[in-house]
């Protein structure tokens, strides 16, 4: 149901234009130390800070920095071949991480994290800038800004093309290691780059959509459901966006706009059985019992062949009280499904309602001839619950409730082998 992060291109690592010294790598730590120093001392002098090349070349510069340490690595890389790039480490770690075993291979400004002989991860000892896209980002709207002439704009267009990359590439990795937090700061700022005027408007409709799952993974659903109402707004994702927008409102503990945001799914996608469905559960959680019904009968035209809407219809029809009704979709759900344990589960447990009723009738009974008839019929009741309680058994042995139910039952109708193999059962499932 819920769609996978978009985690095709890990190209973080070797472009064509840095291999021209596979040894070492085409960037050099301490010249961009140097380039950074110059830099930063241009963009405050009186005339480069207003030359639009200052910024590009600072904009290029960042994005080099990005890269010095990792720009020969790809996660995913065989170690053998980390090692033709990166020499032998300074040191070798051995370590458990998260129930796994990891080998940590020490260099002077990163430590490259390998498991089963395959690049996981890495971290960054030494840097020369802690965030340095932000910054680049920054430089090449201030050289938009000084290009009055607009000479620039390909050259811009065609770094940002590539800043994207190193965000995404820093994105997934934050997301795949379930550092949501940075990872949704890298989403934001992918988007950000596509908002400067080099391209016209464009929207990375995956990238919003990824930003709202790792906003949502982040426990942070106010911005989550942001994201996801901005990939409605794009017509991104179908009725899954519409979903779990609705997820985030319920966890916002909105209802309100849980209901909004299932009412607009509908009526964009009035085929689809997933919003149905979360309509019916919608109505009947929250005791609107003629929309669940209403919309209970739009999901059998659509999907007639789902058990689990005459399972529901079910349920709603004993919950307002017509128990006939009930066992009739009960058994119309077994039709579509004979294997369907729910179904089986539900008639026998209306049956042995029934027999609860019934007994207590009888119990309030002084005659005890009619006492007698009273129990007898009881008992006949119960007897009715037997079959699909143990056929509904048979399809989830390890069901507790279906356990507990069949033993009182046996108990009750005196059945005294039956329910010792029952609490055999039953004691095991609880000393598991």
């Amino acid at each position: 149901m819920k769609r996978l992060i978009i985690a095709a291109l890990l190209t973080i690592g070797i472009s064509s234009a840095y291999t021209q010294d596979i040894a070492t790598g085409a960037l050099n730590y301490t010249t961009l130390e140097k380039k950074l120093k110059k830099s930063n001392a241009a963009i405050v002098d009186g005339k480069d800070k207003l030359k639009a090349g200052t910024w590009f070349d600072r904009g290029e510069l960042f994005q080099d920095i990005h890269n010095v340490n990792i720009e020969l690595l790809r996660l995913g890389m065989e170690k053998t071949e980390a090692k033709l790039y990166m020499r032998e480490p300074n040191e070798v770690k051995t370590l458990e991480e998260g129930g796994k075993m990891t080998e940590q291979h020490v260099y002077d400004r990163i430590t490259l994290i390998y498991e089963n002989g395959v690049l996981r991860d890495w971290n960054e000892t030494q840097v020369i800038h802690p965030d340095p896209l932000p910054e680049a980002l920054a430089a090449y709207v201030k050289a938009l800004k000084f290009d009055e002439k607009n000479k620039l704009d390909k050259k811009v267009r065609e770094n940002l093309d590539r800043l994207k990359i190193q965000a995404e590439g820093d994105a997934i990795r934050h997301f795949t290691h379930e550092d949501y937090d940075n990872a949704i700061e890298k989403f934001e700022l992918i988007l950000a780059v596509s908002e400067t005027d080099v391209y016209e408007g464009m929207i990375d409709s995956v990238i919003v959509y990824n930003a709202a799952l790792a906003a949502k993974k982040a426990g942070n659903h106010e911005k989550s459901a942001q994201f996801f109402e901005k990939s409605v707004e794009i017509d991104y994702g179908g009725d899954d966006t519409y979903y779990m927008l609705k997820n985030e409102y319920i966890s916002l503990e909105d209802s309100a706009k849980a209901l909004d945001a299932l009412e607009r799914g509908y009526t964009k996608y009035p085929d689809s059985t997933l919003i149905i469905f979360e309509l019916v559960n919608y109505h009947l959680t929250s005791g609107n019992n003629e929309e669940g019904m209403r919309y209970l009968e739009i999901a059998e035209e659509k999907a007639g062949d789902n058990p689990s809407i005459y399972f529901a219809k079910g349920t709603l029809f004993e919950k307002l009280g017509n128990k006939e009704n009930a066992m009739e979709s009960y058994r119309q759900a077994l039709e579509v499904d004979p294997e369907f344990f729910n179904g089986w589960f539900n008639i026998g447990a209306l049956h042995f309602n029934n027999a609860v009723e019934m007994y207590e009738q009888a119990n309030a009974l002084e005659d005890l001839d009619e006492y007698n008839k009273a129990k007898t019929l009881a008992d006949e009741e119960l007897r009715k619950a037997l079959q699909p309680l143990e056929k509904a058994h048979q399809i989830k042995p390890e069901d507790k409730d279906c356990l507990t139910t069949l033993s009182t039952i046996y108990y009750r109708l005196q059945m005294t082998e039956e329910r010792d193999a029952v609490q055999t059962k039953l004691d095991n499932l609880q000393n598991e």
